[in-house]
């Protein structure tokens, strides 16, 4: 393939163009956001080093953000022990490593995508006595090298790998750590099993486990207080040798669930110790768990019809392994073979042990792999790829995708449900069996009698799906979801219910109850394998019968503490936040009014603070409200990104009552028909704050420092609002604020409504203030990547979000409420909000994500459009009147919200149904047939709410 259209990707094994003996792993790439660490040398002993043709700069740039320039990847190399950071025309790909349940796509650009149901694998080795510390030549490798190796012939040369599941009693846990006694030969061909392997040093810093042909070095009184197994101790000799036995001595193990039929309930109760040694894991009542075990009967057939397709790999590059028959690999694999490539397969060359003292040293080195691997797409089509002809799907973290065999809930409010907001019973529970992946449709068999219902995040017992029923509906992927509690995927470890299988009939030893998901059935059944027992066998569960034990994605979970939600996350640079820099300056827009002109006024009236201001003599000691920068219609134009809201111009009656130091003056006082004007932008209202208000219940500051900054605050919003945002405060409480934004043109959030509380504690200014965004997406998932639907907002300036060079963090003499505000309208309520995710800006120009971006913003759209619905039939208090005008009023001057956004919809609806096969949906414009589903929706409920409009005109 040539290097240009090759997509490289996290754990890729390559090689260099120009040197196929080269092998080494990708480590970072521009692609992967998880990847994107900040200071990569941390993760290193080594300096990491530069391709010279890689620019100083962007080198300099990596080495502070840890994101690969595009085109570029960090590659670990296992034949150079070095970490470079290289250009991607520099590498050719030679494996890429897929497992079993990982979804992936032929190009980032299709729809459909694929589950990996089975892995096969050749590879390449290398007798690791020959490897010599790295220093290998290219005729020592083709004299050496064997190649087109199966893997299913190969066993890892360690009894334990970190990662490894084993069953200890009734508890299942996974391995962390693994220490081993190490057995080297001395040039004098004694063997010693040193003291402490810890102070063994190996040439190569990037190896962390010691293995048989490693060379190491050591003390003298390492060697003097080891077990001798050969020989004596002679200080004449030098303490340098080669290992020749490796054993473990201790495991530390995370343990993960119990059995659920455990036998003896009082003792198993109690978790296992977390070091186990040699006395625990040869007990009879341990066991590892055999990935590669067993012989699949019930799952789904090959393309060729016979063949079953679960199959599993367990070799990767760098890996020490030994055959399972050495005397047969050496029959085989005897030098006469030559390659289709032209390249010979390579000879075994059997070391004797009475060459070698009775050990072992039969160990080679996975130098290379070539992966093929099963694929069962979402249209139940199962095919078989070279794994580095497929990627992994850019798309997984979609909570509105789904693959055949998951079970999945319809959205419907089951009508016999009571209304306790804590537990949730769905109307409808089902099992996918294909998915039209362009069209955003699912086809689903729905159970008959299922009893499911939810507590929380937690499946209530008892809970049974029963059986399916024989009719199929087609369904669109918005109207259905996935519930953690029931969701199963290929490669999950699960503990199985005694009462699911007939325990009496599996005529097996060891644990029966723990085992790896390895098919979904369309029946509604898993089937689940017993790696444990013995012999392995295959069993066919229901869904509800099996509890999650551990998943690959919970792999980070056991290792790393979760960060602090909604805390402040500090910058990895020195920069110090400067809202005057030209990043900020762009943010500013030119605020037009609904004709298009510019609001009355000149610039001067966008000054937030009169430059004789009476209020200076009171505030000498308070230097937090600079001037802010002056916003002209030179600076910016951001008539794509500001609603269609006319605010009403400011009289010079109101500009002359704006606050001062004097709190009683802040009261702007209104006229009772200024909702004929339009609504105030910003108001003080005598009444109480509204109940639903979210800080409500905290307490109110009120030193005179406090009131002075609030009255700065109160100044800048009534004179400089953008149109589209309306502020209200209370008399009574004016440290609470309730903000309604309405959302810019041409973005998914067009003429919806959204609304945000905010808190001025009593640390403000020298803390952003407290937010709270209202979702009204009713658990449907949320309308922006930044606005959670628990309200937080992801924020540079709320403290709530990463700052880089490009966002600024709250600064107490700098920052006020007016920035956050013109922030959440320009940099949260955006045209394609997928790239407000962490890290995901940097791929705003790749083709490769906008099929990712275009599904988030038509489903941005549809969830926007419940946010009207919402709006106008419930009470948002202070807002009901300014909503009715915006939304509902006919009279002249008044924007007509809802007859715009029901137009919209209207023309995106028939964008969308003439749309042929191949058209290009963006999410705004044109949208998926799923999409369509719940647009039609919305825009009935929006039609219907003009005629009741109508009909009380």
């Amino acid at each position: 393939m040539d290097a240009q259209h090759v997509v490289f990707c996290l754990e890729d094994t390559v090689g260099l163009a120009d040197d196929r003996y080269s092998v080494g792993i990708i480590e970072r790439c521009f692609g992967d956001v998880e990847s994107h660490e900040p200071r990569p040398q941390r993760d290193y002993v080594d300096d990491i080093q530069r391709h010279p043709d890689i620019p100083a700069a962007q080198f300099a740039t990596f080495m502070r953000d840890g994101i690969p320039p595009r085109g570029t990847v960090l590659v670990a190399w296992q034949t150079q022990y070095k970490t470079e950071l290289i250009p991607e025309e520099k590498l050719q790909l030679l494996d890429r490593a897929l497992y079993v349940g990982d979804i992936v796509k032929r190009r980032a650009e299709d729809h459909i995508s694929g589950t990996v149901i089975g892995t096969r694998a050749t590879t390449t080795l290398f007798p690791a006595t020959q490897f010599n510390g790295g220093q290998i030549t290219q005729p020592t490798t083709d004299e050496f090298s064997i190649r087109e190796v199966p893997a299913e012939e190969l066993i890892n040369v360690h009894e334990f790998v970190e990662g490894a599941l084993v069953v200890y009693g009734d508890w299942v846990g996974r391995v962390e750590n693994v220490y081993d006694d190490v057995a080297i030969k001395l040039a004098n061909n004694s063997v010693v099993v040193v003291e402490d392997p810890a102070e063994l040093e190996q040439d190569d810093t990037t190896v962390e486990r010691l293995s048989v042909g490693d060379t190491c070095k050591t003390k003298k009184g390492n060697l003097r207080r080891g077990r001798w197994k050969f020989g004596a101790y002679d200080p004449s000799v030098a303490p340098v040798g080669v290992v020749v036995e490796t054993r473990a001595c201790e495991i530390d193990v995370q343990w993960l669930a119990r059995s659920i039929g455990a036998r003896n309930a009082a003792f198993s109760a109690l978790e296992p110790p977390a070091t186990l040694g040699r006395d625990e894991f040869e007990s009879p009542t341990f066991y590892k768990y055999d990935a590669s075990g067993g012989t699949a009967t019930t799952l789904p057939l090959s393309e060729n019809g016979v063949d079953k397709s679960y199959h599993v790999t367990d070799v990767a590059v760098g890996d020490r392994v030994r055959f399972k028959d050495i005397a047969g690999a050496a029959v085989k694999y005897d030098g006469s073979k030559k390659l289709p490539n032209g390249l010979p397969q390579g000879k075994v060359t059997r070391i004797p042990r009475t060459e070698s003292l009775g050990y072992d040293l039969n160990v080679y080195l996975v130098m290379q792999t070539h992966s093929q691997v099963t694929v069962q797409w979402q249209d139940l089509s199962v095919t078989h790829h070279l794994s580095s002809s497929l990627i992994p799907d850019p798309n997984v973290e979609d909570d509105d995708e789904v693959w055949p065999g998951e079970i999945v809930f319809s959205k419907e409010k089951c009508p016999n449900s009571d209304t306790d907001i804590v537990t949730k019973k769905p109307k409808k529970v089902g099992i996918v069996q294909t998915v039209k992946a362009r069209d955003r449709i699912a086809t689903v068999r729905w159970f008959e009698t299922p009893k499911v219902e939810f507590f929380g995040p937690n499946l209530l017992p008892p809970c049974t799906t029963g059986e399916l029923s024989d009719a199929v509906e087609d369904v669109s992927l918005y109207d259905i979801y996935s519930f953690q509690a029931l969701t199963r995927r290929r490669g999950d470890f699960v503990i199985v219910n005694p009462d699911a299988i007939g325990q009496s009939q599996l005529n097996v030893t060891g644990p029966n109850w723990f085992g790896e998901v390895i098919d979904l059935g369309l029946d509604g059944k898993l089937t689940v394998r017993l790696g444990a027992a013995k012999p392995v066998v295959d069993v066919k569960v229901p869904y509800e019968s099996v509890t999650l034990a551990y998943s690959s994605d919970m792999a980070d979970d056991f290792l790393e503490p979760n960060p602090l939600d909604g805390d402040s996350i500090d910058s990895d640079t020195d920069d110090e936040p400067d809202f005057d820099s030209a990043s900020f300056n762009e943010m500013w827009i030119e605020y037009e009014s609904m004709d298009g002109e510019h609001p009355i006024g000149d610039e001067g009236d966008w000054s937030t603070e009169d430059e004789d201001d009476d209020d200076d003599d009171d505030d000498e000691d308070d230097e937090s409200m600079p001037d802010l920068i002056d916003i002209t219609k030179e600076d910016v134009d951001t008539s794509k990104t500001t609603p269609e809201t006319k605010s009403p111009p400011t009289t010079e009656e109101q500009r002359d009552s704006q606050p001062t130091a004097d709190i009683e003056d802040l009261s702007m006082q209104d006229s009772p028909d200024i909702l004929t004007q339009g609504p105030a932008p910003f108001l003080i209202l005598e009444e109480a704050p509204p109940p639903s208000h979210h800080y409500l219940s905290h307490t109110s500051a009120s030193s005179s420092t406090f009131m002075r900054r609030i009255a700065k605050e109160h100044k800048i919003l009534r004179t400089s609002l953008p149109p589209g945002i309306y502020v209200r405060t209370w008399e009574s409480r004016l440290d609470l604020l309730r903000v309604l934004m309405i959302g810019p043109n041409d973005t998914p959030y067009e003429y919806a409504p959204f609304v945000i509380d905010f808190h001025l504690s009593s640390t403000y200014p020298q803390q952003a203030p407290e937010a709270y965004f209202h979702s009204w997406t009713n658990g449907n998932g949320p309308v922006n990547p930044n606005l959670y639907e628990d309200g937080k907002i992801c924020l540079s300036l709320l403290g709530t979000w990463h700052t880089d060079e490009r966002n600024e963090s709250w600064s107490p003499a700098k920052s006020t409420l007016l920035q956050v505000l013109v922030s959440i309208m320009g940099l949260v309520l955006v045209k394609e909000p997928y790239y407000n995710e962490a890290g995901y800006d940097v791929h705003r120009s790749a083709p490769e994500t906008k099929l990712s971006s275009a599904l988030y913003t038509e489903r941005a759209y549809f969830r926007a459009r419940a946010f009207i619905i919402h709006a106008l039939t419930h009470d948002v208090a202070p807002f009901n009147e300014e909503l009715t005008y915006l939304y509902r009023s006919t009279e002249d001057g008044a924007p007509r919200l809802l007859d715009k956004a029901i137009q919209a919809a209207k023309e995106i609806v028939e964008r969308s149904s003439d749309v042929g096969e191949e058209g290009e949906r963006d999410g705004l414009t044109r949208v998926s047939k799923g999409a369509l589903v719940i647009l039609k929706r919305h825009l009935k409920d929006l039609e219907e709410m003009r005629v009741v409009v109508e009909d009380l005109l």
